[in-house]
């Protein structure tokens, strides 16, 4: 599903009103009735308050405001006070909503008595829209606070006020919402943090928008639903087998640290990988080790004979380890996939992708993203999208920046949000079962960018199911391991369970 910063979006509108002769009444109808009947659905209805600004998020909200009234519900609607001018589509709504002689209360009497929202049922926001740079002023961020502390539901229009619609930025109050309700398609600050924390559940409605302009109009960003990951699965066939299925090489471990090349292999294996090869130092022995996997010392690798390579995790820091990744760096065949301390290896190296043949991805955690950029992990954490789309076409790599909201860059292809996972995985070997889950997609096939959104996506839903099934404390990394074909069958069957 494509996601879109707020420029993209008004260009949308915009080409809907021009070339389709859509006017702009008839997308805010369909705005409006878009949160009703959101709305009704989630909400016992008793009185409904809707607190308006000054742009055309005041338009939606007057709308409902005429739908809601003519429906039976009795309505309120705050506002700036002294005649404020709309919009025209906007002004046109409070124009006929006013006919109909819905109840018009100021901020002001709002703020000096802010226990009059504890009588309503359901509040909306519809104060600010997605043009909302900076800091809110200070009259609206004191009506954000009030509206904050009535411990009522709360149904944002399009997007929280408060929240930056292009990063996801929250600089000062913001709306906290229970649901979101956002019109055409998803933008991208409420799949990102800071920004996400305030959505609650997020309904995307595309207000009767012409299906070409949503389908086919360029955006930067964009995420996965079910149905667009079941079409990017390996299928197996008929007559497969292990051979066809591809051989992942995993290149890592070190004593203390033989755990983490195992998770990674058997996280490959249950990502549906034919064969699996763990390279190992001379002379280091796996006590984990399953009977699944096939373990080489270094000095008997063939590495033309793997489709994909995986290197780093329990890798370590020492010289073997860097001699070991020029090696990896030099080959131009198999797609590489650098995680854990071969990112650590690969961060002093100068300008280390000039040195680089074929596909490499990269899968750093931000501490490690912030070593590779020469900066510091708040500066990374505070220009994620940026940095992603900078350095993935500077490096020429697929980037995989892990976290909260994991991203995915490729040269200049449009970046992936990621929409699933937990707290729950904040856990030590979780990054080395994901590791092994795109080193297996990217061994059956898949093209690095796929392999890497795909491999995110179904890492985030089996520490979904393992937080669901087992609690949201305590989780291990080897929790997700057998929950990995599960979410995968689901993909592929297209359906919720």
């Amino acid at each position: 599903m494509k996601v879109a910063m707020a420029q993209e979006m008004r260009e949308i509108d915009r080409l809907a009103m021009a070339e389709y002769a859509y006017p702009g009444l008839l997308l805010m109808e369909h705005a409006a009735l878009a949160l009703f009947q959101a709305i009704k659905a989630r909400f016992p209805l008793g009185k409904v308050g809707i607190i308006c600004g000054k742009g055309n998020n005041a338009g939606d909200g007057w709308a409902l405001a005429r739908l809601l009234t003519l429906d039976g519900v009795e309505v309120t609607v705050f506002t700036p006070g002294e005649e404020q001018p709309l919009p025209p589509d906007a002004a046109t709504n409070r124009a006929i909503a006013r006919r109909l002689g819905i109840r018009e209360v100021p901020w002001a009497t709002l703020l000096a008595a802010p226990a009059m929202l504890s009588s309503f049922a359901v509040l909306v926001d519809a104060l600010l829209g997605t043009g909302f740079r900076g800091e809110v002023a200070a009259e609206m961020a004191a009506v954000i606070k009030v509206l904050n502390a009535a411990d009522r539901p709360v149904v944002a229009v399009d997007l929280p006020s408060g929240v930056e619609a292009d990063t996801g930025r929250v600089p000062g109050p913001a709306v906290r919402a229970t649901l979101t309700v956002t019109f055409g398609l998803p933008k991208v600050g409420l799949l990102v943090y800071p920004g996400r924390e305030y959505v609650g559940e997020v309904i995307v409605d595309d207000i009767g928008l012409p299906p070409p302009l949503l389908r086919e109009q360029a955006t930067g960003y964009y995420t996965l639903n079910r149905s667009e990951l079941a079409a990017l699965l390996p299928q197996r066939k008929a007559e497969a087998h292990k051979g066809t299925q591809g051989h992942l090489l995993v290149v890592g471990g070190s004593p203390g640290m033989t755990g983490a090349p195992v998770l990674a292999g058997l996280a490959a294996l249950r990502s549906g990988a034919g064969l699996v090869t763990l390279g190992v130092r001379d002379g280091l022995t796996l006590p984990e080790k399953p009977m699944e996997l096939i373990v080489k010392p270094w000095s008997q690798l063939q590495w033309d004979a793997y489709d994909a390579i995986v290197a780093g995790p329990g890798l370590s820091t020492q010289p073997d380890g860097q001699a070991i990744l020029a090696t990896i760096l030099g080959l131009a065949g198999p797609c590489r996939l650098l995680d854990a301390d071969a990112l650590n290896l690969l961060a002093p190296i100068p300008r280390w992708w000039e040195q680089v043949k074929g596909s490499l991805v990269l899968t750093p955690h931000p501490g490690e993203m912030a070593r590779l950029c020469g900066l510091t992990t708040g500066e990374v954490q505070a220009n994620r999208l940026g940095l992603v789309k900078e350095k993935s076409r500077e490096w020429g790599v697929t980037l995989v920046l892990k976290g909260a909201a994991t991203l995915v860059g490729s040269g200049e292809e449009p970046i992936y949000i990621n929409t699933t996972g937990n707290p729950a995985l904040a856990t030590g070997g979780t990054g080395d079962v994901l590791a092994g889950m795109i080193g297996g997609l990217l061994a059956q096939g898949l093209a690095p960018a796929q392999a890497a959104a795909v491999g995110v996506y179904l890492h985030g839903q089996a520490g979904d199911l393992a937080a669901r099934e087992i609690g949201p404390a305590g989780i291990l990394a080897g929790d997700l391991l057998p929950r990995i074909p599960r979410v995968m069958e689901w993909g592929q069957a297209n359906v919720d369970r």
